[in-house]
């Protein structure tokens, strides 16, 4: 942070900054009013939707979220130099750790309350002819995936990733092209119809890091940049999607996440349903080797290795997941019963 920002803060909120450490793409700053999250934008109008929601989602009792700081003049973007600058305060908290159970079921439960309080919000889409974002990601996804594919049998693999990727790349287009298909079939459409009349918006990156469990068992979900308009549903299918893998694929540990997202926001049988069709679409593989190829900000060669070696070593268990329909239409209503997996 340079001293012309840090001096700009400091004027319009008040305050003194006692020094500044960056932490992903925003900046921690310890200030003499407490701890403080700076973020900038290029586009004031990003500024002010993240800002404006943050309050919404208070205003509707959705406290476990980001909470911004108003300058002297109570506002909370704050143009300085070409960007547009907003102040947080700092959650004290840690990443949720997914692995756990425990983790899971606070984060999927936070998840559940802003899915309730992310509800009328003035949207007009085309109904007609209209798909919903997720299939546009999956189809841009799956189509960036076999360019890459074919540049590999072009020139041959070129290191252990490219071995796997080509070991694995069968049974993902065969996954990614039912799925896809499938979807067209199972009313996805009327879900993303139903999203647009009730005005819901979805998190869209339900990842580990955006959920902090502070140390009295409280779950926060923070970085509202990804919210948009669309059907809920979607951040349960990416929820599931990234947690299935960490249990091995664990009919358990869907049952459990189910459970503690219906105590709060219930779903019905046939959404269940859904999530569970959905998730046969290969997300993880999909979006772990077009982010390494597309060279995007997070994504390393060998973490994307070692989450593939995980996907193929977890298939069988991948394989009879989904082949636990049964399992999961008969169990209703859901908390009568106790399946040890």
């Amino acid at each position: 942070m340079d001293k012309r920002l840090l001096s700009s803060l400091q004027k319009a909120f008040r305050c003194h900054i006692h020094g500044v450490r960056p932490r992903r793409n925003v900046w921690l700053a310890k200030t003499d009013r407490g701890m403080w999250i700076v973020k900038g934008y290029k586009q004031k109008e990003k500024a002010d939707w993240v800002t404006d929601l943050a309050d919404t989602l208070h205003d509707h009792g959705f406290h476990h979220t980001v909470q911004y700081v108003g300058d002297a003049e109570g506002n909370k973007v704050i143009p300085i130099g070409s960007r547009y600058y907003t102040v947080m305060k700092a959650i004290d908290g840690r990443e949720a750790n997914h692995s756990l159970i425990l983790d899971m079921k606070r984060s999927i439960s936070t998840l559940a309350r802003f899915h309730l309080a992310a509800r009328g919000f003035p949207h007009v889409i085309p109904i007609a002819g209209y798909q919903p974002p997720l299939l546009d990601k999956w189809e841009g996804r799956l189509d960036e995936f076999k360019q890459i594919l074919e540049t590999i049998h072009r020139y041959g693999p070129q290191n252990r990733l490219e071995q796997i990727i080509l070991a694995m790349s069968e049974d993902v287009l065969r996954d990614a092209g039912e799925t896809i298909e499938r979807s067209y079939k199972i009313q996805l459409i009327g879900e993303m119809n139903q999203a647009s009349m009730e005005g819901t918006l979805a998190h869209r990156d339900v990842a580990s890091h955006n959920f902090l469990i502070a140390d009295r068992g409280s779950c926060f979900l923070i970085d509202l940049d990804t919210v948009a308009f669309d059907m809920q549903l979607a951040d349960l299918v990416q929820f599931f999607g990234r947690i299935l893998l960490l249990h091995g694929y664990s009919v358990y540990a869907f049952f459990e996440g189910i459970d503690a997202y219906n105590k709060i926001n219930p779903l019905s049988d046939n959404q269940i349903w859904m999530i569970h069709q959905l998730l046969r679409y290969p997300d993880n593989f999909l979006r772990e080797v077009t982010g390494v190829y597309g060279k995007r900000s997070g994504y390393r060669a060998r973490n994307v290795q070692q989450l593939l070696l995980m996907e193929a070593r977890f298939r069988e268990e991948r394989n009879r997941f989904l082949a636990a329909e049964n399992q999961i239409l008969q169990r209703s209503p859901w908390g009568a019963y106790h399946f040890v997996g």
